[in-house]
């Protein structure tokens, strides 16, 4: 029987947990984006700079211990 959560070769949860952050991060940046001594357009630079370094960190731990 097919794994429900990951039907289509990712993980769903995953999928949807990373794109609540994502829209959670820019509402935040959109509101509060103005009190930053960066610009809007550089907050959103440095969020997904930050976001592809964790998921990199994560994967390259994932495999080094086996679990993918």
């Amino acid at each position: 029987m097919p794994d429900i959560g990951n039907p289509i070769g990712f993980d769903l949860a995953t999928v949807l947990t990373g794109s609540g952050l994502t829209l959670l991060l820019s509402a935040a940046i959109g509101e509060y984006g103005a009190q930053f001594q960066y610009s809007v357009s550089e907050l959103y630079g440095m969020a997904g700079a930050v976001f592809v370094a964790v998921g990199v960190i994560f994967g390259l731990i994932l495999v080094a211990t086996g679990n993918r």
